[in-house]
């Protein structure tokens, strides 16, 4: 069992690590809390936990007159550090003021009412050192949310600095104690941005993912992208001030980790898309609801949240990446569901043919499987065919030549132009099979050296090194190397064959996207992958906005840009050009009484491993003129409304003229 002094000095040491703002002080009200959250850690009884916090917090400050004292006595109060209250029951009843016991109504002084003196920070340390907490559960303020809300990740703090002390940084970081006590904010969040500004990116270690930090329930749990999300939730909950002072400390402490030669999984690319975001947001709030509004609550998309707000999670948008709870002017309650881009280069698709056409029958000769019957088919002619020539090559090949290194190198980059690792796996395989293959010719000059042989040598239980596997894809990619090898020793059969390949990959990709220019079907597939990757349907109903970077694409901005914000308008007049290089969805309609013609997303069809792979990538990215038309429109509508703090309270006209300001 742990000695008395030692569990001392556990509550003490949690205790100091919790004050960020020197040491711990029994008469501040906030260190109290953080006791009580120390102690909770340690997994003391909640007798213990009151007790302690009890003792510390019945001291009367000596500045109380004795008269104070004893009629606080009489009438059966206990001192609850920012004055009297009955001992059990929330809040106090009684402040000392001008050395006299003056009672209090709903935390506000009788003697003082007129001056909105609140005592929040005294009702707020009651209700959390009540007795009858359970378990050491703490109890929460009165909120239209669920205790949600309030609940932390899975692991606790000291478990977590315990784990992650390999991967600890220099430097440590803490939150602002605004944004750390945010009830606006769920608390699991502000604990797991603190968690991973203190953590080095260890992909090893799974430092990306959502698990190692405690967070569960989050999809794939890989957070490189999702932490700006939040930080765009968390900071457009915040007022002005209290936002740059959250992003300048995150500021400042990444700069302290690049100087020291560290990388966390959040990225300084990721805050400055957070700030313009909520930038954004916050122009397109004030526009629409005009100066007098409050947002109550920011949730991430996970439905527990989203319900928690009051919101049905089943009416979501399409791509919705965060939510927030809006009371407007008029006290009405209103959820705004924000689809987050990092930018207007934003990728909207990023899928396969076979992917992104599962739902439509193509023609025969456009079905993925096709085209890879067919790749497999042309390879296994050229093997058979050619298989002397093979042979001869393997035999005759050299490789201790550097002259062979230097080729290879070149092929390996050809295959895979922008990935090392690739280069690199590409390389070692291939001498892997090259070093077997000649091995096997000495015993029996005339092996086959075909895909089965490729798929064998995996099946030798002492060859495996290369990691080959007798999939379509790993058996053939040996011997694309192995034709583009040949052709650079100057095998003109080889050369053929390696055209060949590439040629039926690009009128694969041509003939498909001619289909899509003459087929309604397949065409409304595609703007099926546009609506639901850039959601201009649900922008266009106003059931969501989007975020690119500090622009705002919504219903005013889609008429701005397209002259009308009815969907069926503008879905009829888009067309997908595939003359165009590269193909192009287009707006074609008439706007403000001139026909237009409006790039809105490139098209790009292409096989990544052409020869071998097999499938056909399909990618979407936003046009750049389409971007650049709706930040134009963004810019004229939503004006920028710095620095009038957001979130506004209550608002008065200004007494010159100017800009309403906050009372």
């Amino acid at each position: 069992m742990q000695h008395i002094s030692e569990i001392i000095e556990d509550i003490l040491v949690e205790w100091a690590y919790r004050v960020h703002d020197g040491m711990p002080n029994p008469k501040n009200a906030l260190h109290i809390v953080q006791l009580r959250e120390s102690m909770e850690e340690l997994n003391l009884p909640s007798k213990v936990i009151y007790e302690v916090i009890e003792n510390l917090i019945n001291e009367v400050d000596n500045t109380v007159p004795d008269k104070v004292k004893k009629k606080a006595k009489q009438l059966g109060l206990i001192w609850k550090r920012v004055g009297y209250g009955k001992e059990g029951e929330e809040g106090i009843t009684h402040k000392v003021e001008d050395g006299k016991l003056v009672p209090v109504e709903d935390g506000k002084s009788v003697a003082k009412s007129g001056e909105e003196e609140t005592d929040s920070v005294g009702k707020s340390m009651d209700i959390k050192m009540n007795p009858q907490d359970k378990d050491g559960e703490k109890q929460k303020k009165k909120s239209s949310l669920s205790s949600t809300y309030a609940e932390k990740l899975k692991s606790s703090d000291r478990i977590f600095r315990q784990k992650n002390r390999d991967n600890k940084t220099k430097s440590t970081y803490t939150l602002p104690d605004s944004v750390r006590n945010n009830p606006k904010i769920p608390k699991k969040y502000t604990q797991l941005l603190e968690r991973m500004l203190n953590t080095k990116s260890n992909i090893a270690d799974n430092t990306h993912k959502a698990e190692y930090y405690g967070l569960e329930d989050v999809g794939g749990g890989n957070l490189d992208s999702g932490i700006g999300e939040l930080m765009t939730m968390m900071s457009t909950t915040m007022r002005s001030n209290e936002a740059n002072d959250f992003f300048n400390s995150i500021n400042e402490h990444l700069g302290k980790l690049k100087a020291g030669g560290e990388k966390t999984h959040v990225s300084e690319k990721w805050v400055k898309a957070a700030k313009q975001n909520r930038s954004a947001i916050l122009n397109l709030f004030r526009d629409r609801f005009g100066n007098d509004y409050e947002i109550e609550a920011g949730a991430w998309d996970v439905e527990q949240e989203v319900r928690d707000m009051g919101m049905d999670y089943g009416e979501k948008g399409y791509s919705t990446d965060v939510f927030f709870k809006v009371k407007s002017p008029e006290g009405d309650t209103i959820f705004a569901e924000i689809s987050l881009k990092q930018g207007l280069t934003a990728n909207l698709h990023n899928g396969t043919v076979g992917s992104t056409f599962k739902d439509f029958d193509l023609p025969m000769h456009l079905k993925p499987s096709t085209y890879s019957d067919n790749q497999v088919a042309n390879n296994d002619n050229y093997l058979q065919n050619n298989q002397h020539n093979i042979r001869e090559f393997i035999n005759t090949l050299d490789t201790t030549d550097p002259n062979f290194e230097e080729l290879l190198a070149e092929v390996a980059k050809e295959m895979s132009p922008n990935r090392i690792a690739n280069q690199e796996a590409i390389i070692l395989q291939f001498k892997e099979m090259i070093k077997n293959a000649q091995e096997d010719l000495l015993s029996d000059g005339d092996l086959v050296v075909d895909r089965n042989y490729v798929g064998s040598i995996r099946q030798a239980g002492e060859k495996t090194k290369g990691g080959f596997t007798e999939g379509r894809k790993e058996t053939l990619k040996p011997f694309v190397v192995l034709a583009r090898l040949q052709s650079k020793y100057g095998d003109d059969t080889a050369t053929t064959f390696i055209d060949q390949q590439k040629k039926l990959s690009k009128d694969y990709a041509r003939s498909l996207i001619t289909e899509i220019g003459q087929s309604k079907e397949a065409k409304d597939v595609v703007l099926k992958s546009v609506q639901e990757k850039l959601p201009l349907k649900s922008v266009a109903d106003g059931d969501e906005d989007i975020i690119l970077a500090d622009t705002a694409l919504t219903d005013k901005t889609l008429k701005a840009v397209f002259g009308t914000s009815d969907w069926n308008e503008i879905k009829e007049n888009l067309e997908v050009d595939a003359d165009s290089d590269p193909p192009v969805i287009t707006y074609v309609g008439e706007i403000k009484g001139k026909e237009k013609i409006i790039p809105i997303s490139t098209i790009v069809v292409r096989e990544d491993g052409i020869a071998y792979r097999g499938a056909h990538k399909f990618e979407m990215k936003l046009d750049s003129s389409f971007g650049k038309r709706v930040k134009d429109a963004s810019a004229e509508i939503y004006n920028p409304q710095e620095p009038l703090p957001y979130p506004v309270g209550r608002t008065k006209p200004s007494p010159t003229g100017g800009r309403d300001v906050e009372i």
